[in-house]
Order: C-alpha cells, then sequence, then structure tokens
C-alpha cells in the first residue's frame, strides 16, 4: 500500500513540472509580434480586408511575456490586456483576465505556424469546447500568423553616469532600495533588499469604463548578488514556471543615486531609475 501510495505521490509530481515546463513552451510559443488573418464571429466570416477596421490594431498587436499589446480604438494609445494559460484543459484554454477578475474564456492550439485561438462571448460563463464559431454560439474564431518584427535603427547607449569605479560592495550598498525600468509593457518595478533577497512587481496601465488605472502584478522573487562586476538573480519564484530555479546575470554599467544602466542577460542595454 505504502509503495502504491508512493508511486502516486510521485507521477503527480512527475506530472506537475511536466504541466509547468510545457506551459513555459506554450507561453515561449506565444511571444512575437502577431496577425489576425482569418475571423469568424458568430457564424460571420468577416473578409480579410475588413479585419483592419474591425479589430482594434488593425488585427496586428505583439505579446510579451504573458501580455497583449494593442493600439486603443478609442485614443489611439497601446494598451495591454493579460491572459493566463491552462494546460490541464483539453483543448488548452486561455483566459483575458483584468486584475484576478476573467474577462474572456478560450481555447487555443498551434497548427504549424499559425496559432488558433475561439473565445466565447464576453457575458457567457462557458468556456468553447472546440474550434468553432457557428451561428447562434456567440463564439470568436481567429487565426493568428507571426509578423517578422521590423529591424530597429541603432540605437546609442545611454552615456554612463559616471567614470569612477566602483567595488561590488559600493555597488551593492548603492543597489539597496527599489528601481524602475520601463520597457514596451509597461513599467517594472525591482526592490533589493539589503538581506539580498528582491522582489519584482510588474505594473500595466488599464482603461477601465472612462478611468485608466495602473495595476501592479507579482511577478517574482528571490535572491540576489554582486560580484566582479556582474548582478546576479536567483530565481525562487515567479509567474512563469520555467524560470523557477535558474539565474540571471547583467552587466552592471555605471550606477549613481539616481540611475543605474546595465546590460541584460540578452545582451540589452537598459536604465532604470530609483525610486526609493
Amino acid at each position: 500500500m505504502k509503495r502504491f501510495a508512493c508511486l502516486l505521490c510521485l507521477t503527480a509530481t512527475l506530472t506537475t513540472t511536466a504541466a509547468a515546463a510545457e506551459q513555459g513552451t506554450d507561453l515561449q510559443k506565444f511571444q512575437g509580434q502577431w496577425e489576425v488573418v482569418e475571423l469568424v464571429e458568430d457564424g460571420k466570416v468577416i473578409p480579410k480586408e475588413a479585419i483592419r477596421e474591425w479589430l482594434p490594431s488593425g488585427g496586428q498587436f505583439e505579446i510579451a511575456e504573458n501580455a497583449i499589446i494593442f493600439v486603443s480604438p478609442h485614443d489611439g494609445k497601446k494598451q495591454v490586456k493579460l491572459f493566463s494559460l491552462d494546460l490541464t484543459r483539453s483543448p488548452k484554454g486561455i483566459d483575458l483576465f483584468t486584475r484576478d477578475e476573467k474577462d474572456v474564456l478560450g481555447i487555443y492550439r498551434f497548427d504549424g505556424e499559425s496559432l488558433v485561438i475561439c473565445f466565447s462571448d464576453p457575458e457567457e460563463s462557458t468556456r468553447p469546447a472546440e474550434f468553432s464559431a457557428r451561428a447562434g454560439s456567440k463564439h470568436l474564431l481567429m487565426t493568428l500568423q507571426q509578423v517578422a518584427a521590423e529591424p530597429k535603427t541603432a540605437q546609442k547607449e545611454p552615456p554612463q553616469a559616471t567614470a569612477k569605479e566602483l567595488t561590488d560592495a559600493q555597488v551593492t550598498d548603492m543597489l539597496n532600495g527599489t528601481w524602475k525600468y520601463s520597457d514596451n509593457i509597461g513599467a517594472l518595478f525591482v526592490t533589493f533588499n539589503a538581506d539580498k533577497t528582491f522582489s519584482t512587481v510588474r505594473e500595466v496601465q488599464e482603461l477601465r469604463l472612462f478611468q485608466k488605472v495602473f495595476v501592479q502584478s507579482p511577478v517574482s522573487t528571490g535572491t540576489w548578488n554582486v560580484a566582479n562586476g556582474k548582478l546576479t538573480f536567483n530565481i525562487q519564484t515567479s509567474v512563469h514556471p520555467d524560470r523557477v530555479n535558474t539565474r540571471f546575470n547583467f552587466v552592471v554599467r555605471s550606477i549613481s543615486q539616481k540611475d543605474f544602466i546595465f546590460v541584460d542577460y540578452l545582451g540589452r542595454v537598459g536604465q532604470a531609475f530609483r525610486v526609493q
């Protein structure tokens, strides 16, 4: 009996680990620029030339991490919608949400180089069971294809904040506090604690009715240290399962009481500003 119980525990652990790894893989596939090439709403096939007027951003948007970035048709400004994946379902589930409240339930699948998504009507509490948008179903069925990112023009690297070379101990002391780094999703706040622990919070702007609000969501926690001019993050908890128990190195270019210039683990130069 004990052997059977141990076998069940081991199977459950392996299943959970495999599911987390698969979710990380699927989330990675979502990243990039996408364009809606086929669209059916409640039995009505939207012509391809009409999709641009039917959807925000002309049916083109960017996915970065778990955020969908599009241009609002109301004011022409960038807006963000968050999503989560559920690989325990068949078909796999995708949910659009605001904070902890799910707005739209859907399913998704990858079909070669295409991504197929079917959403229920926002007022419906039932998730689609199949990839179909027959008349009367109130479903939205879309097929998306990735768009090659436009080459970016070379940018000059931010100027060095100071020419004085600092020791690892000095950099460590100056990092203590909270820093804000802005990217194409919103703002990422990183808090360095004196006990060598850290936490990150993602802040995105959302449009609710006629008010713009900033929503903050925890992203990761762990430990950090500075050695040989490198800042290392050891991830212990994260909203991205594939990043747990991993390490990310950042090269410290310069740091002052106001700003911090670095090169991230992908070789990109960034600049953060102290907020506390």
